[in-house]
């Protein structure tokens, strides 16, 4: 079975679900071979499926364990990339955004996406939380 995105809003999607599932199995499947993750939070950008995939399944499980209440709202962007459709994560709480995820999508895989802090988009919450 062939797994294709053709949006940003559906790899938000995928995203946020991946993140309030704990379970990142069928977004890792959307990704090209070649995806790029880029974090503010992190030193080092990672440029392939395996090492997005490396990094995401430890990360989630560690959340998981612990019974931290991570939270993925889809929203919308209004500056800096303007009117973009993305995923916002909270943690402990839904009150305050802790991250921006954008998506580039080309050729019907995620491509790329990038993890800024929530200042930088200024935020267009939706109170969407896709399980």
């Amino acid at each position: 079975m062939t797994h294709l995105v053709h949006n940003e809003k559906e790899a938000a999607i995928a995203y946020a679900k991946a993140w309030n599932r704990l379970d990142c199995s069928d977004y890792i499947q959307l990704l090209a071979d070649d995806a790029h993750y880029a974090s503010q939070y992190v030193f080092e950008e990672l440029t392939s499926k395996q090492e997005i995939e490396a990094y995401l399944i430890p990360k989630m499980q560690t959340v998981k364990v612990s019974g931290a209440k991570v939270y993925a709202e889809l929203g919308v962007t209004h500056s800096g990339w303007l009117g973009r459709d993305c995923t916002f994560l909270c943690q402990g709480s839904k009150e305050e955004i802790t991250a921006a995820i954008l998506f580039d999508v080309k050729d019907g895989k995620i491509a790329r996406y990038d993890l800024v802090i929530p200042e930088l988009v200024q935020v267009q919450r939706s109170g969407v939380y896709p399980i």
